[in-house]
């Protein structure tokens, strides 16, 4: 109880402005370490399980793809899947679902998640190149940390800057025009 008030303490400092994110972010308070490994497995459990189905039921990159992939910097593009599904998953485990609602990754107007190397993409965004792109950076990411470390960064940045201001969404957002 006490490590979820700090981190609704922490929210609200991080909204109003009174703290400098990004030194919060290079030196996370022990209390939000020790919350975001507490859920780490759980997340990790949920990301490597999404990545298995899109890896099991997705499909390989086209040629065009493949170059938009290169393109990114992907060392293995091979490796990809791009799995096309009406509806994206969404974390059963009720502390995760709660986190993602709390911190702004789950919405209906998401287009597509990455996990690894397999990339859930909604039927509706088939052709949006710019959308694929922008996954493939994630992919990019996570080939650069490895998947367990990008999970736990991107929960840290989840925490601390939320979903759209997070280092490495934005960082998606600001290259995934370059590469189609």
């Amino acid at each position: 109880m006490l490590k979820r008030i700090f981190s609704l303490m922490l929210v609200a400092f991080l909204i109003s402005g009174c703290v400098n994110r990004d030194e919060v972010y290079a030196n996370p308070p022990v209390e939000l370490i020790e919350y975001v490994n507490g859920v780490l497995p759980a997340a990790e459990q949920f990301v490597y399980e999404n990545e298995r189905k899109a890896l099991e039921n997705g499909i390989k990159l086209n040629a065009n793809q493949v170059d938009i992939a290169r393109k990114v910097g992907l060392k293995h593009p091979e490796k990809v899947r791009l799995y096309y599904v009406d509806r994206l998953p969404f974390p059963e485990e009720p502390e995760l679902a709660k986190l993602a609602k709390e911190h702004g990754y789950s919405s209906p107007f998401m287009g597509a998640y990455t996990y690894g190397y397999g990339v859930w993409i909604k039927r509706a965004e088939f052709t949006n190149q710019v959308l694929l792109s922008h996954e493939l950076i994630h992919v990019r990411q996570a080939e650069q940390m490895g998947l367990k470390e990008q999970t736990k960064q991107y929960l840290l940045q989840l925490f601390i800057y939320g979903y759209e201001n997070a280092p490495m969404e934005k960082e998606a957002y600001s290259e995934a025009n370059k590469y189609t």
